[in-house]
């Protein structure tokens, strides 16, 4: 990474930061840091080396920067976003030529944070960029919804223990089910209402009642047991 390079958002020159035996570029402007494939190697190694390098280069724009087509610094090829498998909620962008990858301000700490709760695992002796550089198997967390390693023990955004869980059910399918819970739970509060205050009316509201309790707990099962697909309607936030 000889020369002088600007940066593929504000156009300002990258300037050098060393982190140990790593060298990067970043710009002081937008906070971008600009990475080799061997620095990239080193960072993945050294997760504090990564949010050091973050740290070195703060976002001083106003307003975010956002660049639809981002050429890369070193060779001038348009850069394509890609997901890492060590922090697969984090898009970076990637040189298909040269290799080199940009992290936006704040995306290397974000891999760090990843790196670090993932578990030790020995990697193959003869493991390269391409092979990391590609998403990998996930599973989701049945209490907060994130995505996660599929051979983590624990999820790494609340911490409860990752347990195996079922695929999420068809969207047809899960809002039939979740639908006809509802309207139990709602033909039970109904009834639960109109014969409550009534004279000899305490078999049909404890019907009702027994119809809005199975109706309420039946979604709370569904919530709890099911991962909902994302801006599925119903439970919007679950799985954000």
């Amino acid at each position: 990474m000889d020369g002088q390079r600007l940066c593929p958002k504000c156009g300002l020159p990258l300037r050098r930061w060393a982190v140990d035996t790593a060298v990067a570029e970043g710009c002081l402007q937008c906070g971008g840091v600009l990475v080799s494939p061997s620095v990239y190697q080193f960072l993945r190694h050294n997760p504090s080396a990564a949010s050091v390098l973050d740290d070195a280069f703060a976002d001083q724009s106003p307003i975010p920067l956002l660049a639809s087509e981002m050429p890369c610094p070193q060779c001038g090829a348009l850069m394509q976003s890609l997901y890492l498998a060590e922090a697969p909620n984090v898009s970076v962008e990637r040189c298909p030529d040269c290799g080199v990858f940009w992290f936006d301000d704040g995306e290397l700490t974000k891999l760090a944070q990843a790196l670090s709760h993932r578990p030790s695992v020995g990697a193959p002796p003869e493991e390269t960029v391409e092979d990391e550089a590609v998403l990998p198997e996930i599973i989701h967390c049945a209490h907060c919804g994130r995505e996660n390693f599929s051979d983590a023990l624990e999820c790494w955004a609340c911490g409860e223990p990752l347990t195996p869980e079922p695929p999420p059910l068809p969207s047809f399918w899960h809002r039939l089910t979740e639908g006809l819970t509802m309207l139990i739970g709602g033909a039970g509060a109904l009834l639960f209402s109109l014969f409550i205050v009534r004279p000899k009316g305490e078999v049909w509201a404890a019907v009702g009642l027994v119809l809005m309790v199975s109706g309420l707990s039946g979604l709370a099962l569904l919530r709890r047991t099911w991962r909902r697909p994302r801006r599925s309607g119903i439970f919007p936030g679950f799985s954000e």
